[in-house]
């Protein structure tokens, strides 16, 4: 399985498990490693910001906490640099190349992790995602790229995908009474783009053959408004204090 492909810090043979009744956390640092396609050995020390977008594959997946644990390691690059560079090398703490082109991956995560858990936690993410690019991107005629997250430098261009996905996820996090949040019929491709679901494009039909017009969502978003998280699961903060403790020494966060 995919998650046991996680690298941590220390090699406890401790494993991540699920539960319940609470958020019984792996305490190490969750991340995703690039290894040889080949051999499945270590290949590099960094991940870059594109990676992000797993987040999303994990949520649809149903792997929630999981996905918890990876938004959480992302989440402390950003406040570490009020951004997140091309690439981060986890070994030596520090970026390996330091561009930021206002990528939606981290901000597409955010929005379907508060979607899928309804979490307060992830309206606060989005809010300082989106204070962040109005202090540090904000142009005089648009947003800009950073030519480094160290340095703050803007670059004279903006990627049309800041608009088409950036911009999209956040509006759409916190407009609530947004149509799109009140269905169930459509899911964002990779470029956030609405892809229609019907029965041809999906593995299992055994759901769409209890309705009549089985290519076609009629007043039927309530049958999948089921809450990730029980209600009384929702306050809790999303991660420990001890994997967060050790997120921090990680990635040499200063708080």
């Amino acid at each position: 399985r995919v998650r046991e492909a996680v690298v941590s810090t220390q090699s406890t043979g401790k494993r991540f498990s699920i539960d319940d009744e609470n958020l019984s956390f792996y305490d190490n640092p969750y991340y995703f490693a690039n290894v040889h396609m080949k051999t499945g050995k270590l290949h590099n020390h960094w991940i870059d910001s594109l990676s992000a977008a797993f987040i999303g594959v994990q949520i649809l997946h149903g792997d929630l906490e999981a996905a918890i644990l990876h938004h959480a390691f992302f989440y402390g690059l950003w406040l570490k640099y009020d951004a997140l560079p091309e690439r981060y090398n986890w070994y030596h703490k520090k970026c390996e190349y330091a561009l930021y082109p206002l990528r939606p991956e981290f901000a597409e995560a955010t929005y379907l992790l508060y979607r899928a858990t309804r979490h307060p936690f992830y309206l606060f993410v989005g809010e300082k995602i989106y204070d962040s690019i109005q202090m540090f991107n904000k142009a005089k005629c648009g947003y800009a790229t950073l030519n480094s997250v160290l340095s703050k430098k803007q670059e004279d261009r903006m990627e049309s995908f800041f608009l088409s996905e950036t911009c999209k996820y956040l509006y759409l996090l916190f407009d609530q009474d947004n149509p799109l949040n009140k269905r169930s019929d459509f899911i964002f491709t990779t470029e956030g783009h609405l892809m229609r679901i019907n029965r041809f494009v999906r593995e299992k039909m055994t759901f769409f053959d209890k309705f009549d017009e089985p290519n076609t969502f009629k007043n039927i978003s309530h049958l999948f408004s089921c809450e990730a998280f029980p209600r009384h699961r929702q306050m809790i903060p999303p991660f420990s204090d001890e994997f967060w403790s050790n997120l921090i020494s990680f990635i040499d966060l200063k708080v």
